[in-house]
């Protein structure tokens, strides 16, 4: 009996010591901010749509973020603000779909600070080209105001099927250049309208000054 009490009031006091040790830490994980990206799956020649979530987001005045991606399996289409942004005072929201091969850049501002705790701060649909699985990677994360802890959790797109028809799998990409003639020729058919409306501008003030001048001529052997 001695020696399970001892052993009890060994115990008690070094579970609570460990206690007081891990409590700081668990605090500051449940307050840093966790972006996260959802996990999809789809068709080859179809399109999917990913979310970029947010957790503990309360406070926050904006951010940027890169998400990396693998452009030889899925392509970039569209992004949307997501509530966490639109539902904040005078927001602001920017994107680069082709800011590097594989990677597309998000920007956005809430300077209200009226952030929720937590929401969906993005959409990004994707044009998936051929089979396999890209992992969809937030890097080169900046969050408004300085010093807010973060945690950034990956996602992945799984292309399913055998993969689009190879000389459509780098639309986008490897665009053919446009024939110089086209162009010449369409830049000919620009300008085209703004000059017949300057022509057509100066026959009628020509037939205006000319229609003056011989009324003015009428008038005079009868003044």
């Amino acid at each position: 009996m001695r020696t399970l009490f001892g052993f009890r009031v060994f115990i008690i006091p070094a579970v609570l010591m460990l206690m007081v040790l891990l409590t700081p830490y668990n605090l500051a994980a449940a307050e840093a901010l966790v972006l996260s990206v959802t996990e999809e799956i789809g068709e080859a020649g179809g399109e999917v749509t990913v979310a970029i979530d947010a957790v503990n987001a309360a406070n926050t005045e904006g951010g940027q973020f890169l998400i990396s991606f693998d452009p030889e399996l899925v392509r970039p289409v569209s992004i949307e603000a997501g509530s966490l942004i639109t539902d904040s005072s005078n927001s602001l929201d920017m994107a680069n779909l082709e800011f590097e091969t594989g990677q597309l850049m998000f920007i956005w501002v809430t300077p209200a600070a009226d952030t929720a705790d937590s929401g969906t701060l993005c959409t990004i649909t994707f044009k998936l080209l051929k089979e396999g699985e890209s992992l969809l990677k937030i890097d080169e994360v900046v969050i408004s105001p300085d010093g807010v802890e973060l945690v950034a959790e990956p996602g992945t797109i799984t292309v399913e099927g055998n993969g689009l028809d190879p000389a459509a799998e780098q639309e986008g990409y490897n665009e053919v250049d446009p024939d110089p003639a086209v162009e010449e020729e369409e830049l000919v058919d620009q300008d085209r309208g703004p000059n017949t409306l300057l022509i057509g501008l100066i026959v009628l003030v020509v037939l205006a000054v000319t229609g003056f001048v011989a009324y003015k001529g009428f008038k005079k052997p009868g003044a």
